[in-house]
């Protein structure tokens, strides 16, 4: 029993040693005949090292599905926080959108009705693409796309008012990259939209010394602002492909974020 009651294999084995000590010390100052030695010192010694074997086996067993438990739970864990992070952006960038076109039919009902009119046809669409993003997010869908996400990210800043330039190159990311910059494209334009009070914003995306790289800056109020779940959720998502993000609040606000050239085909998609 002694390997099962000790926790390494060392004091499992110096413990029997000391038991076979004792039994030839017993039997030297009691002059015992050999019918007790040899079961007392190899019976001892050979099944003491096979429950040995047995015993650190059932603990790495229990090691193996110790770890395993946490493995999954931390999948779990993962798993939670994407959903929360397509949520937020799906959700976060739509919802603004259908504020801003509300609050514009709500000025444009007494002076403009018919267009009044169809800015609340804008906002019923909005809603059942909100709906329907919401479903794609929890089904592992990411993105539509970076050009597409461009020219809803256009739409978006004209029509809270926001002067926006863009200047892109053909896209030719990996899948995760593209989904990416899709999403942060969409984070930072929601983040412009609601918070920046700017009047111009400009996004570019080119390929610069072995990089692409994608800017979006804008000037309004910047600031030193804290970190929130946005942005958290954007750097989590870049860092992990192996880009970098950096945010510049002393002029405006400029975010940009960098990924190193890869052909599409060398990262899978998310």
């Amino acid at each position: 029993m002694v390997p099962f009651a000790l926790e390494t294999e060392w004091a499992a084995a110096l413990a029997i040693a000391g038991v076979v000590a004792t039994a030839l010390l017993e039997a030297w100052l009691l002059h015992i005949q050999n019918g007790f030695v040899f079961p007392a010192t190899f019976l001892s010694t050979f099944i003491g090292a096979a429950n040995i074997y047995f015993a650190q086996r059932i603990r790495h067993i229990e090691q193996l599905r110790a770890a395993h438990a946490e493995v999954e739970q931390l999948a779990k864990v993962a798993e939670r926080e994407r959903i929360a992070r397509d949520l937020h952006d799906v959700l976060g960038h739509t919802l603004s959108l259908i504020t801003l076109k509300s609050e514009l039919a709500g000025k444009l009902i007494d002076r403009d009705p018919a267009q009044a009119k169809l800015e609340i046809r804008d906002v019923e669409q909005s809603a059942r693409q909100a709906l329907a993003e919401v479903r794609q997010a929890i089904g592992g869908y990411r993105s539509k796309g970076l050009a597409a996400e461009m020219k809803q990210a256009q739409a978006t800043l004209e029509t809270a008012g926001v002067e926006a330039q863009f200047q892109f190159a053909a896209i030719e990311l990996p899948a995760t990259q593209e989904s990416v910059l899709a999403l942060a494209l969409r984070e930072a334009v929601t983040n412009v939209v609601r918070h920046a009070q700017a009047r111009h914003c400009g996004v570019q995306f080119e390929r610069v010394n072995g990089h692409w790289r994608l800017e979006i800056h804008d000037d309004g109020r910047g600031g030193r602002a804290m970190e929130g779940n946005g942005l958290r959720g954007m750097r989590e998502r870049v860092e992990a492909l192996g880009g970098i993000l950096q945010r510049d609040s002393s002029r405006g606000t400029s975010l940009t974020i960098q990924f190193p050239v890869t052909a599409p085909e060398e990262t899978s998609p998310a």
